[in-house]
């Protein structure tokens, strides 16, 4: 007891402590030398995006051998020339960027945001620095590439950047258009109308202007001031379009008791989960439901590929055997040897990536998936494959060679030995480790939203976009998998338990074979060993 209570005091005491040292002036903060800390994902040229040099102005990415520059490069050392500052630069994904300002991780994002309502609402803005329009981006020879309004857009597939303007309230306009899922990031988004997944983005100018520089085969489509340009307010123009610096909101005084600090943390959590789950529920449920689908599916045709694999790398060379056999035998041992190698050894996410983009890319777009759904059940399936091919091989190799032996021994061939006496025990024995793999996969079916599939965590990070709740919206996250993760596990054990059958055992007392000993002369004609046998009165 007095243990937990000195770790209550000590966390009291830190974050008291965290609270009185966040609240300096800014006379004693920022002054001439002060280190002005920016965040930005240096990928969303041409705001900001990374290189390898310090040429054009470029500055050090903080943790890396890498330099960033672009637009927000160019303002952030502006500021820091006018205070006499030193700028330091941190890579972060776009969705931690506005968590980050509001924990003082960083002093400002500066990163391409727009001034919306919503963000406001977390952090404050500074600026704008930047006055954005809208673009269209298609494919070079396209019929789309003549069209002259959001009107021509009807029967063809369209995406942008989730969490945007673009996303939420420019496709909605094009009527007739298939609105794709919402690609994770910008680059995503120009992969995919380069690859062909969809045939026209929607984002600013500037984004747009930068990728027509990197792919040359891409068409601009600007509408502004024309009768076929999207329709918005001034004021939803200016707060979702124009670019600001976000900075953290200290309007909160920090001059409480350590105790009220921890109180109205709680309470500022638990209410915005309830309001994030009153509006989202929906979300997050259905998230929850595509995940374990993808999870189940996954497993279970990993688990097929898995036991075909290893069942193959197990059949006997013996030295009659032909050499048309061991040639082939010895060809499948070594495909399966590098298919093995390279998904175990690669993360499953740049596996999605080169197979949903990659396919598409290096094909000219002849291999092409019409389904995320088809392309995230094949990444889930190979990948938990691989895994199993060895957990299969090393469970067949387990059983004792005495059970192979005896099985010839009454005749069975090598197909009726493995489906009758080895696999049955290989399934029992490597059952615990069909279990881990299906958690492991309901918590890295995460990586998904990679391509755009619709999972538990791009549940969270539509959210996120949309509330800039982060850590809320974790939370929920975070209790969601430990219940699947959990509940999966109990039933998982307890389908063990019901395979390994009873724990008690009650032991025969008689002599079991006594009714069939001696059935040449054996008074119980009715045994089916009488009955079939030749000497008696039931044989032929």
């Amino acid at each position: 007891m007095r243990k937990l209570l000195a770790v209550l005091l000590s966390l009291l005491m830190l974050v008291t402590m965290s609270a009185c040292s966040s609240n300096k002036t800014a006379e004693s903060n920022y002054g001439e030398g002060f280190t002005f800390t920016i965040a930005m994902e240096c990928a969303y040229a041409p705001y900001n995006w990374t290189q390898s040099d310090d040429s054009n102005g470029a500055v050090p990415i903080k943790d890396s051998s890498d330099y960033a520059n672009g637009y927000d490069i160019m303002i952030a050392k502006k500021i820091c020339e006018e205070n006499g500052w030193n700028l330091e630069v941190i890579r972060s994904d776009w969705d931690s960027l506005v968590p980050s300002v509001q924990t003082g991780l960083i002093d400002a994002a500066i990163a391409g945001q727009s001034m919306t309502a919503e963000r406001s609402e977390q952090v404050d803005f500074a600026g704008p620095y930047f006055y954005a329009t809208f673009a269209i981006l298609v494919k070079e020879g396209s019929p789309l590439a003549a069209a002259s309004s959001i009107n021509d857009f009807a029967g063809y597939k369209g995406t942008a950047q989730q969490a945007t303007i673009w996303y939420d309230q420019c496709l909605p306009q094009m009527e007739g258009a298939e609105i794709l899922t919402a690609s994770e990031s910008a680059p995503a988004m120009l992969m995919a109308v380069e690859t062909g997944m969809a045939d026209f983005v929607v984002t600013d100018l500037p984004t747009a202007q930068g990728a027509v520089q990197a792919y040359p085969d891409l068409v601009l489509l600007d509408f502004t001031g024309t009768d076929g340009d999207f329709v918005f307010s001034d004021e939803v123009r200016e707060e979702n379009v124009n670019i600001g610096v976000s900075v953290k909101n200290d309007g909160q005084s920090y001059f409480y008791p350590a105790w009220r600090i921890v109180v109205s943390i709680f309470e500022q959590l638990i209410s915005d989960i309830s309001k994030i789950w009153a509006t989202f529920g929906g979300s997050y449920l259905y998230g929850i439901k595509q995940t374990l689908l993808l999870a189940l599916i996954g497993t279970v045709l990993g688990c097929l590929i898995g036991f075909i694999c290893g069942i193959l790398q197990t059949i006997p060379v013996y030295p009659k055997d032909g050499p048309l056999k061991k040639a082939l035998l010895a060809l499948l041992r070594g495909v399966i040897r590098v298919y093995v190698e390279v998904f175990r050894g690669t993360p499953m996410v740049l596996q999605a990536v080169f197979i949903y983009y990659g396919l598409p890319y290096f094909t000219n777009g002849a291999v092409l998936f019409d389904s995320v759904w088809a392309c995230a059940i094949l990444v889930v399936s190979i990948n938990t494959g691989a895994y199993m091919a060895e957990t299969v091989r090393g469970g067949i190799l387990s059983i004792d060679r005495g059970q192979t032996e005896g099985a010839k021994a009454i005749g069975m061939s090598h197909v009726q030995t493995m489906l009758y006496v080895i696999l049955t025990q290989t399934l029992r024995n490597i059952l615990p480790q069909i279990g881990i793999n299906f958690i492991i996969n309901i918590k890295d079916t995460s990586v998904m939203f990679i391509i755009s599939f619709s999972e538990l965590f791009a549940a969270h990070r539509a959210v996120v976009g949309r509330t800039y709740l982060y850590f809320p919206s974790a939370t929920i996250e975070m209790i969601a998998y430990l219940s699947l993760t959990l509940i999966s596990s109990f039933i998982l054990r307890f389908w063990e338990k019901k395979l390994a059958g009873s724990s008690s055992y009650e032991l025969a007392t008689g002599d079991q074979l006594s009714p069939t000993a001696g059935t040449l002369n054996s008074p119980l004609k009715g045994s089916n060993y009488d009955e079939n046998h030749i000497e008696t009165k039931g044989g032929k």
